[in-house]
């Protein structure tokens, strides 16, 4: 077992790489500008959904209706009580079932050996494993590897889930993003639930001499499995909701798809200049549309000229002139001419003048 030494040991170490961490982002979080926040995708929902019921199906599996009767707590028992009157007092509570003999059996040829198996993988195992016995040598690992499946069971259906929240189609780029994170935890605390199976030591329990001393491996795990995937769940959720809203974890655009915009954008000023010159042969080629264009050029013309033949105007011309910097003007002017001609490059050839 993990002690509270241990624990604290952890928390010292980590406390003060991980706070700064997540005081930044909760400061992040509530400083975001309320326009930038958007409603959530109708996609990402979806993802939202399946991890939700994901994790409410984990938390519901922590019930103890979900687990397998315990007959040493249920007759309030030690593992050293004989397997007869363990299933005496077991009798006075329910009729006995076929297993309840089958247990028995297995009591009485592994002994001790056989209720700390119990205790670690519970009784479905103990009981169906036809590749070993208990108090064979070895006996421990043969039960892990006939018990592996049902251990790894509930992490692949997690996987599963994990794979179709966090998939581009269904939760879009907003989910996608996680896929990686999230695979790599689930498969995390696949291996962390199967190595500390394997590495229990059931020394503590062989030495306990009273029933509150008794460590249930396989009970106290069904409640870890289940809390830990229900609450990998509802932080996944909350990322991918944080997201897609526009409260944190924004990356910038990639490259390409800020160069398909790009070239989206262009495509449409493409599309209108063709428009514009579309529009301006028509207006030069009709020979009515370019006498009124000629004669609206002529007017606007003997407009400005009197306009600008105002006394108003003219005194207005002259303050403005003197306010003006013309060598910024002249500078403004280069740099905007050096943009659009810019990479242009004109070539001639040998025996072209310049």
């Amino acid at each position: 077992m993990v002690s509270w030494q241990t624990i604290q040991s952890l928390l010292f170490f980590f406390g003060p790489l991980l706070l700064p961490r997540i005081l930044a982002t909760y400061r992040s979080i509530r400083s975001r500008p309320a326009a930038q926040i958007r409603p959530l995708p109708q996609s990402t929902s979806y993802a939202l959904a399946v991890l939700f019921i994901s994790g409410l199906i984990a938390f519901l599996s922590t019930l103890p209706i979900f687990a397998p009767a315990n007959i040493f707590r249920r007759t309030q028992s030690r593992l050293q009580t004989p397997a007869g009157v363990l299933l005496t007092r077991l009798a006075a509570l329910r009729p006995l079932t076929a297993e309840d003999d089958k247990l028995r059996q297995v009591f009485d040829a592994g002994g001790l050996d056989a209720r700390l198996l119990y205790a670690r993988y519970g009784p479905n195992v103990i009981t169906s494993c036809p590749f070993a016995s208990p108090g064979d040598i070895d006996a421990g690992r043969a039960y892990l590897f006939y018990a592996l499946p049902s251990i790894v069971a509930p992490h692949l259906l997690h996987l599963f889930a994990l794979g179709i929240a966090t998939s581009g189609l269904l939760s879009g780029k907003e989910g996608s993003r996680w896929r990686t994170l999230a695979s790599i935890a689930g498969v995390v605390l696949a291996a962390a639930e199967v190595w500390f199976i394997a590495n229990y030591d059931d020394r503590y329990n062989a030495r306990s001499t009273r029933l509150n001393e008794i460590d249930f491996v396989h009970w106290k795990l069904q409640v870890w499995r289940g809390l830990a995937i229900a609450a990998m769940d509802g932080v996944l959720g909350w990322v991918i909701w944080l997201q897609a809203t526009g409260r944190a974890f924004l990356s910038p655009t990639p490259a390409g798809e800020r160069l398909l915009d790009h070239g989206k954008l262009m495509e449409g000023l493409l599309q209108k200049t063709r428009g514009l010159g579309v529009l301006r042969n028509g207006t030069v080629r009709d020979a009515g549309m370019r006498s009124k264009v000629n004669d609206y050029w002529v007017k606007e013309g003997e407009v400005m000229k009197d306009v600008f033949e105002e006394p108003e105007v003219l005194e207005a011309q002259r303050s403005a002139l003197r306010r003006i910097d013309i060598e910024r003007i002249g500078r403004e002017a280069e740099i905007y001419v050096d943009a659009i001609l810019g990479g242009m490059q004109v070539v001639r050839s040998p025996g072209t003048l310049s």
